[in-house]
C-alpha cells in the first residue's frame, strides 16, 4: 500500500520569501535543492507593493537576482529557481487550519467542500492574501487542493454545489481587469470563458478561486526530460483528452485540425501544457479550440513528442471557438 502525504517541499500554491521579496511558487516539478518562483510581494518600510504581471514579476526577479536565473534542459529556458539556501521563509498553504487563522469564509468554504468531497483535510488549504496574511474584508478566497483524485472529488462537489446554489459564477469582472492586463485576448471574452468555470465563482458574496494540484509523485513531467524550443505554433484543433484540464499546472491532448502557423501539421497530436491555473477548465474532451503558443519538442527515455507551451507570452492561448 502506497502511503500518500500532503506535500512539504513547496510547490505550487506555496509562497516563499528572501530578504525583501516574497514570490510565488510556480509548478510542481523543482529543481534538487530550488524552487522556480516569481516575485508577487515587494516587501516596503510602510507595507508592500503587488506585481501582477508575468513580465514584470521575471523582469524584477533577473533584476535583483540574476544569478539564480539559470538554464534548466527540462524547461528548455531559463528559470527563476532561487535555492532553498536562500529562503528565509517557507508559506505552506496546509499548515492554517486553525480557526481565526484564516477569514470565516475561506473557512466556511474549506469545511463544506471538506464534508462534500470526504476528502482528508490534511489536502486542502489556503494560498494568496490569506496565506501570506495581506488580506482585506474584500480579498478572493483562494484555496489549494493537493492529489488528482482529491480534486477530481472537489471538483465534483463543486458542480452540486453550484447547482444547488450555494457557489454561484461570477457577478462582473472583479480583479480581471488587472489580471489579465497580460493577454491579448478581449476582457469580455475573459469574462465569459470564468463565468462558465466551476473553479472561479462567488461564494457568500465573495469571490473564490480553488486550485487543484497534483503531488509530486503523480506529476507527469519529468527532470530527465530533454525539452527543445522549435518556435512558436498556431492552430486549429480537437481536445481528445481532458483528464488533466481542471489541474494546475494543466494539461490537454489536442489533435491539429487546421494549421495556421508554425512548424505543425494536420492530424498531429499535440499536448497542451500552461504552469498558470487562468488555462485550467478551459475546454473539454470534444471541443475545437484555437491554441497558440511556444512549440516544444520532449524527448524522454527514447520518445519525443511536440507541446504546446502556454503563459509566457500575451498571445498564448486555448479557448473554445464559440468564445470568439
Amino acid at each position: 500500500m502506497v502511503i500518500v502525504e500532503p506535500p512539504t517541499y513547496p510547490i505550487e500554491g506555496f509562497y516563499v520569501k528572501t530578504k525583501e521579496t516574497i514570490m510565488a511558487v510556480k509548478g510542481v516539478l523543482q529543481p534538487p535543492r530550488k524552487v522556480v518562483a516569481l516575485p508577487t510581494h515587494l516587501l516596503l518600510n510602510n507595507g508592500f507593493r503587488r506585481i501582477r504581471s508575468f513580465k514584470e514579476s521575471l523582469s524584477h526577479f533577473i533584476e535583483k537576482y540574476p544569478r539564480y536565473y539559470n538554464w534548466f534542459d527540462f524547461a528548455g529556458r531559463k528559470l527563476p529557481a532561487l535555492p532553498l539556501s536562500v529562503v528565509d521563509k517557507v508559506y505552506n498553504p496546509l499548515s492554517m487550519k486553525h480557526v481565526g487563522c484564516i477569514s470565516p469564509e475561506a473557512e466556511r468554504l474549506r469545511k463544506i467542500l471538506v464534508k462534500e468531497s470526504g476528502i482528508d483535510e490534511n489536502f486542502i488549504g489556503v494560498t494568496g492574501s490569506i496565506l501570506l496574511k495581506t488580506y482585506s474584508p474584500k480579498s478572493d478566497i483562494d484555496l489549494v487542493v493537493y492529489g488528482i483524485e482529491n480534486g477530481r472529488r472537489i471538483y465534483e462537489s463543486m458542480k452540486e454545489l453550484r447547482e444547488r446554489g450555494v457557489l454561484q459564477c461570477l457577478k462582473d469582472d472583479y480583479g480581471l481587469r488587472k489580471s489579465r492586463l497580460d493577454s491579448s485576448l478581449p476582457l469580455k471574452t475573459w469574462i465569459l470563458v470564468e463565468r462558465s468555470k466551476i473553479l472561479t465563482g462567488t461564494f457568500s458574496g465573495k469571490v473564490y478561486t480553488v486550485k487543484i494540484v497534483p503531488l509530486p509523485s503523480e506529476y507527469w513531467e519529468s527532470l530527465d526530460q530533454e525539452c527543445i524550443e522549435i518556435g512558436s505554433a498556431g492552430f486549429i484543433g480537437e481536445v481528445v483528452e481532458d483528464g488533466y484540464s481542471i489541474l494546475t499546472p494543466n494539461k490537454y491532448m489536442v489533435i491539429v485540425r487546421k494549421r495556421l502557423f508554425g512548424k505543425i501539421q494536420e492530424g498531429e497530436m499535440v499536448e497542451v501544457l500552461s504552469m498558470r491555473s487562468r488555462f485550467s477548465e478551459m475546454a473539454s474532451c470534444g471541443d475545437r479550440v484555437k491554441v497558440v503558443g511556444r512549440l516544444e519538442l520532449i524527448k524522454l527515455h527514447g520518445r519525443e513528442w511536440k507541446r504546446v507551451f502556454l503563459g509566457n507570452d500575451e498571445e498564448d492561448i486555448i479557448i473554445s471557438l464559440h468564445y470568439i
